[in-house]
């Protein structure tokens, strides 16, 4: 909005930056995150107006399994919400995963898979969909612009080579330390425009349980199969951890490949496949969740769903976790294993700490990650799409 004022301070607010702010060529974005708590800096942001987006193309699908997938099953929400028609083109076969999304439904049009011609006219955009980086010589010619959106913190080959080709307008962020990790490949190639948005979460999907059975203390960690997930003391911190009643522990996302990194769990921890338990019931069934990894993680999904569930999250002092967390007040950020060990032990006995923490957090993912928030900086993103063309 022309003329409008924004603010950047201790929540996690949306406007329009300088992108040299970040070491990059100078651009607009439209920034998430929640820095300088003690320092508040008020901006005047002069944008134009340019005609509304109405319709927009995903190339892919949403699914309810990882966390690029479900995330862009959220961003849909807050587009409908918005008054976007939403159009899907997947680039594979719709499986009975894909189907159980009901985006028909739920308003969104279908294109034939790979119906590239269908796409004449649309802003695209997609989310770590490596057969979308293939496609991209052809989506190129009919697409009015494209938008690539990399959930991780590193860079794919072909990403790398579709932009050094021109193909890829906008990148798009939703963290400041991922655009920094992955950016330095980018900005020379070609033309480098990055935005940065506010994910939406949407929380009804996990009911907020805040009555927990308090003759056990319940943990658990849930992630894709991958051995890099876990980190390598992650056993040692829940053998050493303590509590006033029986550790009960639930590890989702197990594989041969994990125990082969950190061999066989105790007794007192259940492992199972990634998908064996849904996600609601995972929480419902942990008090506390304990995410310690060898990876520098984005900006955790998994948290998010924790913090909504009512479960307290205990993770790593990195990555895109202490964006989601405020230490000691919506959950537990640690820097090595002994703290991780410290900090779920409180977890574990301070019964009237975690009930506060539980509700703060919720309250947060409520205000920092809902429909407003992420509303605000979706705008800026598809002003900068219709600026461009």
């Amino acid at each position: 909005m022309a003329g409008s004022t924004t603010i950047w301070g201790k929540a996690a607010f949306s406007f329009t930056l300088l992108a040299s702010l970040l070491g990059s060529p100078a651009y607009c974005f439209a920034v998430p995150f929640r820095l300088f708590s003690s320092k508040l800096l008020i901006m005047s942001q002069k944008s134009t107006s340019p005609a509304a987006l109405d319709r927009l193309c995903v190339i892919g699908h949403p699914s309810r399994l990882g966390g690029a997938d479900t995330e862009l099953d959220h961003q849909i929400r807050c587009w409908q919400h918005m008054g976007i028609k939403v159009h899907v083109c997947h680039t594979g076969t719709l499986d009975d995963n894909l189907l159980s999304m009901k985006l028909e439904d739920r308003g969104c049009v279908y294109h034939s898979a790979r119906d590239w011609k269908s796409l004449e006219g649309y802003h695209v955009i997609s989310f770590c969909n490596g057969d979308f980086l293939r496609s991209l010589n052809d989506i190129r010619k009919y697409a009015r612009t494209i938008s690539w959106v990399n959930c991780m913190t590193w860079n794919f080959d072909d990403e790398i080579k579709m932009h050094a080709q021109g193909n890829i307008d906008f990148h798009l962020y939703q963290t400041a330390h991922a655009y920094r990790r992955v950016s330095p490949a980018l900005r020379d190639l070609n033309v480098f425009r990055p935005l940065f948005f506010t994910p939406y979460f949407h929380c009804e999907e996990f009911p907020f349980i805040s009555d927990r059975p308090q003759d056990r203390f319940c943990f658990g960690r849930i992630s894709r199969p991958d051995p890099a997930k876990f980190a390598s003391n992650q056993l040692w911190i829940y053998e050493t951890m303590t509590a006033p009643v029986l550790k009960e522990g639930l590890v989702l996302g197990w594989s041969p490949q994990v125990e082969e990194k950190l061999g066989k769990p105790s007794d007192f921890i259940r492992t199972a496949p990634a998908g064996s338990v849904s996600q609601q019931d995972f929480y419902r069934h942990c008090e506390a969740v304990i995410f310690s990894s060898d990876t520098f993680e984005n900006l955790p999904r998994a948290g998010l769903e924790a913090m909504a569930s009512g479960s307290i999250v205990v993770a790593d002092h990195r990555g895109g976790w202490p964006q989601l967390l405020e230490d000691g007040r919506t959950g537990w950020l640690c820097h090595d294993g002994r703290e991780f060990v410290y900090k779920a032990s409180r977890c574990a006995f301070e019964a009237n700490e975690r009930a506060e923490m539980r509700q703060r957090a919720r309250q947060q993912v409520e205000i920092d990650w809902g429909l407003e928030a992420s509303a605000r900086s979706w705008e800026q993103v598809f002003a900068a799409w219709m600026k461009l063309r």
